[in-house]
């Protein structure tokens, strides 16, 4: 009985065992049945996330080229070193090659590459000569991928119009920025299956997709006007002691920009060490009351209503007011009788309050928003400004009497540059704007619009006017020999900034606006000199430098002389006028001596 109860015994314990086994052999079967059937989907894609990298292949960015084919940004080959730092077994040593290479600091590299990681940036767009030297030190861990880099072959020219891109190439200023969709292209991909260092497996899955690369496009950008216009008014800036100056040249008849350009600039191959102030487009982006400018676009306004013509006689008092305003000239005179064309060709503001008297305020307000100063000019380039025309229930008393000389309204340059286009080629509105072709496009269809606001008769009668500030009024400093020229100078006060009413003391700007030929109009300039300080007139500061750069660009475009150059007669300039300064609406415009 005992015997048998031990055998009994014995066999429990067997089949305790067995039982223990079959469990666990159905918990390892149960297990592998799950990995390898249920759940081997995701493990498979956690194992191809592990080995696989996915690389983005960047696109060549287009180029933009200037109207006669030279190259103004241009993409160049480069390379993107990085580093894995999970290989790398002496990163302080890594790291001193990496510097004597790139001329850097070593620490910039140590703590990096002494990570357990397995990516890390080098630098990225190195140039070719630099990578190349990297290359042969065979550092151990750092790795070399092609890329691309931005260049703007010639530094600062047009930077404000051109802008500049970001380390992705991405466009982040200017025509880079607003042709963003056109130059960038569309990056491809490559996929690889990698080692746990990042190297690629020889003979390992891959799969490419090709990038498409950006659309070349041509501006309006004269690369040779361009550097005579940032010449010249850099010369200016300095001649004059002015905070900063800008300058436009555009063809009046269809909104071609030939030039544009701001001072101080900058260089945008390293526009990350330039004060971003430098970016700014001035000529676009920036507003300013335009002072006697405005006296053109009244005097035009006057006669397309047909209320008077260029010889009608006005008996102009020494000052006049206008509601709670008392306005006078720059220069104490008595009364005269003056014609309308002598109010323009005198810069008399007591003549042009006058003009906008009989105008009255509901036909000056219709007639500048015809010039389309409540308007954008529809210009491609990105921030563009818009100047200030009061609407009507906002006019106090005495606004009738600032408006017509330019105070109490402002507007960017290039709306200026647009209003007086339309006086130069017989009566439209252009739309200004940069881009001339998109050579990769067959189809493509540019378009700019024009739109009629006076009539021919109207721009001729005015521009005859202008004509006469050049050749006997304060614009004689405008004057190119061998070409009839049209203009008007203007200095105008400076608005306070300092939260006060009024204008700031001794602050202008200076200008002159103008174009040529009289008879058929193909280059008008502006300039604007911001805060001179050695003098203060338009027609002394700014008038030489549009004489300057519109003779240039007459001879570099092949526009021929309209008269004799023995012709060209000098002048006395006669005295401008503007408010008094015992109010704060003092425009002082144009001497011209």
């Amino acid at each position: 009985m005992k015997g048998r109860a031990k055998r009994v015994k014995g066999s429990s314990r067997f089949t305790v065992l067995l039982v223990l086994l079959v469990g666990a052999f159905l918990v390892i079967a149960g297990r592998l049945t799950y990995l390898q059937a249920a759940a081997a989907p995701q493990f498979a894609e956690r194992a191809t996330d592990q080995r696989l990298r996915n690389i983005e292949i960047p696109p060549q960015r287009g180029a933009i080229y200037d109207r006669e084919g030279e190259p103004l940004a241009v993409t160049t080959e480069a390379c993107t070193v990085y580093a894995v730092p999970q290989s790398i077994d002496d990163p302080v040593g890594t790291s001193a090659a990496i510097a004597s290479v790139l001329g850097t600091d070593p620490g910039e590299y140590v703590e990096r590459l002494g990570t357990d990681s397995s990516f890390t940036y080098i630098a990225r767009k190195l140039d070719m000569d630099h990578a190349a030297a990297l290359k042969a030190l065979d550092l151990h861990g750092v790795e070399f991928q092609e890329d691309s880099r931005r260049v703007y072959p010639s530094g600062e020219l047009a930077c404000q119009v051109l802008g500049f891109v970001g380390i992705d190439d991405e466009g982040l200023a200017g025509l880079e920025k607003q042709y963003e969709g056109l130059l960038a292209g569309t990056p491809g991909s490559l996929l690889a299956e990698r080692d746990p260092f990042g190297r690629v497996i020889p003979d390992g899955v891959m799969q490419s997709i090709d990038a498409i690369d950006g659309q070349d496009i041509v501006l309006t950008i004269d690369k040779d006007i361009q550097y005579q216009a940032q010449v010249e008014l850099s010369a200016a800036v300095e001649e004059w002691g002015a905070k900063s100056g800008s300058v436009l040249v555009m063809n009046p008849q269809n909104g071609e920009i030939y030039a544009m350009a701001t001072v101080p600039g900058f260089n945008p191959n390293s526009f990350g060490s330039a004060e971003p102030y430098s970016y700014r487009n001035r000529p676009v982006t920036d507003v300013y009351e335009p002072g006697s400018t405005m006296k053109s676009l009244t005097a035009a306004a006057v006669i397309e209503e047909g209320l008077y013509g260029p010889e009608d006689m006005f008996e102009l008092p020494s000052t006049i007011t206008v509601a709670d305003r008392t306005i006078s000239e720059s220069h104490s005179r008595p009364t005269v009788n003056w014609s309308l064309a002598d109010i323009v060709i005198n810069s008399s503001n007591v003549g042009s309050v006058m003009l906008g008297l009989e105008l009255g305020e509901q036909r000056l307000y219709d007639y500048l928003d015809l010039f389309g100063m409540n308007d954008r000019t529809g210009v491609d380039y990105p921030g563009e400004g818009l100047g200030y025309l009061p609407p009507l229930e906002k006019w106090s008393g005495s606004t009738i009497g600032t408006i017509p000389f330019g105070q109490g309204i402002s507007m960017t340059q290039l709306q200026l540059a647009r209003a007086l286009s339309a006086i130069a080629n017989g009566g439209e509105l252009p739309t200004p704007h940069f881009l001339r072709d998109l050579p990769e496009t067959d189809d493509a269809s540019l378009v700019w619009t024009l739109e009629r606001v006076i009539s021919e008769e109207t721009a001729r009668t005015t521009s005859s006017i202008l004509e006469r500030v050049v050749t006997t009024g304060t614009g004689g400093s405008a004057s190119v020999p061998g070409y009839e020229v049209a203009g008007k100078t203007g200095t105008a006060q400076k608005a306070r900034t300092d939260g006060q009413a009024g204008y700031a003391k001794d602050k202008y700007v200076a200008s002159f606006s103008g174009y040529l030929p009289v008879a058929d109009p193909q280059v008008l300039i502006i300039v604007s000199l911001d805060e001179p300080s050695n003098a203060i007139y338009g027609g002394t500061v700014a008038a030489p430098t549009f004489s300057s750069l519109a003779q240039f660009s007459v001879s570099h475009l092949k526009i021929p002389p309209t008269t004799s150059v023995d012709s060209a007669v000098e002048t006395d300039l006669v005295v401008g006028s503007t408010d008094d300064g015992s109010v704060p609406t003092a425009d002082a415009d144009a001497e011209g001596r």
